[in-house]
């Protein structure tokens, strides 16, 4: 009879490095609850561009997954002239989640994510992705 041999693994982990926010990989969902963002940051911790609020997502120092799909290109006008932006959108709902200055994706140093256009809790929107539009006040006092 053959000697049966088996071999066993034993995996442990240190929690402490898990929960580590340098390390920890951050999960973002589009508002139709889209996966869509995988990247080593928080989105809320990176800085903010002027002119738009737009998150800026550094393609050399960052490591990241946008699933969006490439959209339109939109000229913009700026204070200081155009600016051309090549843009991404939800491939569920069309939602535009980010754009670039590039035709290609991650060629350019940075790719930025529209303010309110992602949520890290699946199904539920950011509290900045929705805005109250003031309504005309309508004059309410009579004539004496």
């Amino acid at each position: 009879m053959p000697k049966i041999v088996s071999s066993s693994v034993v995996s442990s982990s240190d929690h402490a490095l898990l929960n580590d926010q340098s390390t920890s990989l951050h999960v973002y969902y589009c508002l139709c609850s889209e996966f869509l963002l995988a990247i080593d940051a928080d989105l809320r911790k990176l800085p903010k561009r002027k002119t738009d609020n737009a998150v800026i997502v550094s393609n050399t120092r960052r490591t990241y997954k946008l699933t969006a799909q490439a959209g339109e290109c939109v000229l913009l006008q700026r204070r200081e002239g155009y600016e051309k932006q090549f843009r991404y959108h939800c491939p569920r709902c069309n939602l535009v989640i980010a754009y670039e200055m590039n035709d290609v994706r991650k060629s350019g140093p940075y790719t930025y994510i529209l303010d309110g256009a992602l949520t890290d809790i699946q199904g539920r929107a950011p509290p900045n992705a929705i805005m109250d539009i003031p309504t005309p006040s309508t004059n309410k006092t009579a004539a004496a």
